[in-house]
């Protein structure tokens, strides 16, 4: 991605120099708060490394800082620059300088005491150089007839009080996480740099020591800083360094501009800010994949990049909201944002997104054997391209109608991607233009089918994952010397042809029949070797083709797995007889297990997983 150098300018810099040629800096004043943990540890490890290494040698890199920079030329100071990237960074460097300044005040006041007085006068020095060159700036206001001292750094308004509270060691009492993160940071800093400074032995070694994390902070870290004129680039950029835009942080921006568009309007803003928190609270990765299903399931296109323009453009065209009815509008959109997220949530971990309230005597509207195929589905089979669909079927359709799309997207997935490899682009656009056409139904209150999309997925087997290619690549890639996917794949054709035992045993005519009330965790489901894999008697045939599919049957959650490498006389009796599971059971018919035997049983297999995978 090209971005013209007339709006932005790269440029690698020591965090001194930074700090003291580029200021003020300050966090927009609704972006995301401070919310560094495991981070401000690796910061510390960081100091402490370069501070062991030769101060000619050391160098370290701290990352970007991306930031728009604003002119007035009416003011003192005519140039500031807003962060859009690397707030927590700064914030954290700076917390451990404003330590180290007033670290060095307390060893000026002791050295004092004790008489010394050329260690008091180093560390007044480093104490106010500190100070004056990377804490505050002077501000002439010539018309006022005064100077005032001025923050390099300010946050974001939910931070800055308690921030600069720290930064001048007053006694600040945290009012939110954000707060109480910082304040842990300022402990880490402390005792992990810090509080080792001034063990040194004499007043002048500790002003030393302090000194040396100076150095190390402010002369031999770098980072590369991106100035921008434009906000647009800015935006842009950002979301292409962070993860090709796939980071919270896109979130982080979306949550800045809508509280921009509500600006005028207090009340509404701060309820923006209020919902903000609580999807921000979530899991990074949830917030994230979240608004990456999302747009997709609104819109009936997929995401592209970069993420927060196209979230910007799509759900808030109006830079300003002009009147109160606008201001209302943009916190139903966030509100729905929760909404939507809250449901993408439980569909991801495999929950159903229903609340069910049948009636009285009723049946339900459905059984838990439909409520597992949705774990099934994303758990087992990882189906993610689904989501947005997913999506937007929770939100627009009944829960019976829910649990036919989710039965008909396992069949479809594991056919047609998990066994045979399909490709992703085909099926993805008829998911996002589904989810489109679902939302668009419920919104003219019209019915809906699935028959459309039914009819399309159903081409796709027929085009990519035919009988032939099916029973070849269940065959070939179902095998449990290879590894934890296949032995969830295996786990899924078995289980679910079990499910058809008697429908099967009908004959398997017409659209598949499972029966409803077997339900099989497939978590405790245990995979059998019916020929085992360290037979005591060897057989070279069998052998041969011990972890392929003809060989291989299950036991329940419940029942005795520990048929280990007993012979099959021996297992057919004490474990096969006895069993719940249909197919295992009848294991137990054949008088013994030799190549043949595998041959049909594998046969049948591939045959039935044709009739039980199929759209209809």
């Amino acid at each position: 991605m090209a971005f013209g150098a007339e709006s932005v300018t790269p440029r690698s810099v020591a965090v001194g120099n930074l700090l003291q040629e580029h200021h003020p800096f300050f966090v927009p004043r609704y972006q995301r708060s401070y919310a560094w943990e495991d981070q401000v540890t690796a910061f510390t490890d960081d100091v402490k490394d370069l501070m062991s290494a030769s101060p000619q040698m050391a160098s370290h890199f701290f990352g970007g800082l991306v930031c728009i920079e604003h002119t007035d030329h009416a003011q003192p100071r005519p140039h500031k620059y807003e962060i859009v990237d690397g707030q927590q960074r700064l914030a954290t460097i700076v917390l451990t300088l404003a330590q180290i300044y007033r670290a060095a005040l307390s060893v000026k006041n002791d050295a004092t005491e004790h008489g010394d007085a050329q260690a008091a006068a180093s560390a007044e020095t480093l104490a106010t150089d500190t100070r004056d060159r990377f804490l505050e700036w002077r501000n002439a206001n010539v018309s006022a007839g005064v100077t005032e001292s001025l923050p390099r750094l300010t946050l974001s308004s939910a931070d800055d009080d308690f921030f600069q509270g720290l930064i001048a060691g007053e006694e600040v009492q945290p009012g939110r996480e954000s707060h109480e993160l910082l304040a842990a940071a300022e402990a880490q800093i402390r005792t992990a740099l810090i509080d080792r400074a001034l063990q040194e032995g004499t007043h002048q070694e500790q002003v030393a020591a302090l000194d040396r994390i100076r150095t190390a902070i402010v002369s031999q870290s770098h980072v590369i800083q991106i100035v921008s004129s434009d906000r647009d680039r800015a935006y842009q950029l950002f979301s292409v360094l962070n993860d090709r835009g796939r980071s919270l942080e896109d979130a982080d921006l979306l949550r800045s501009y809508t509280l921009e568009i509500v600006h005028g309007f207090p009340k509404q803003q701060g309820k923006v800010a209020e919902i903000w928190d609580k999807i921000l609270s979530a899991p990074s990765k949830d917030v994230s994949d979240f608004f990456l299903a999302y747009y997709p399931s609104t819109t009936g296109t997929r995401t592209g990049l970069p993420i927060f323009k196209k979230l910007r453009d799509e759900y808030f065209p109006n830079p300003e909201a002009s009147d109160e009815s606008e201001a209302i509008s943009v916190i139903s959109k966030v509100n729905e944002f929760l909404e939507e997220m809250e449901v993408f949530v439980k569909i991801r971990k495999g929950e159903w997104p229903y609340r069910s309230h049948p009636t009285p005597g009723a049946a339900p509207a459905v059984t838990t054997w439909h409520k597992d195929r949705l774990r099934r589905l994303v758990i087992s089979l990882k189906h993610e391209l689904a989501m947005p669909l997913l999506l937007a079927a929770a939100r627009s359709v009944e829960e019976k109608k829910f649990a036919e799309l989710v039965c008909m997207l396992e069949i479809f997935s594991f056919r047609y991607k998990n066994v045979c490899g399909g490709h992703a682009t085909a099926p993805a656009k008829r998911y996002y233009s589904e989810a489109k056409k679902v939302r668009n139904a419920k919104a003219e209150s019209k019915v809906f089918s699935w028959a459309g999309l039914k009819s399309e997925l159903k081409a796709l087997i027929e085009k990519s994952a035919p009988d032939d290619q099916f029973k070849s690549a269940l065959e070939s890639r179902l095998r449990y010397d290879y590894g934890g996917a296949q032995r969830s794949n295996i786990r899924e054709l078995l289980t679910t042809i079990e499910e058809h035992s008697t429908w099967l045993k009908k004959g398997g005519n017409g659209q598949p029949k499972p029966d409803t009330m077997m339900v099989f965790d497939l978590d405790r489901v245990t995979i059998e070797h019916i020929h085992p894999q360290n037979p005591v008697a060897s057989d070279s045939e069998l052998d041969a083709v011990c972890h392929h599919l003809g060989n291989l049957t299950f036991f329940g959650p419940d029942e005795n797995s520990k048929a280990g490498n007993k012979d099959f006389a021996s297992k057919k009796v004490a474990y096969y007889a006895p069993s719940r599971v249909g197919m295992t059971k009848d294991l137990a018919s054949h008088s013994q297990w030799s190549i043949n035997e595998y041959e049909k049983r594998r046969d049948g297999l591939l045959e039935n997983a044709c009739k039980v995978f199929t759209l209809g």
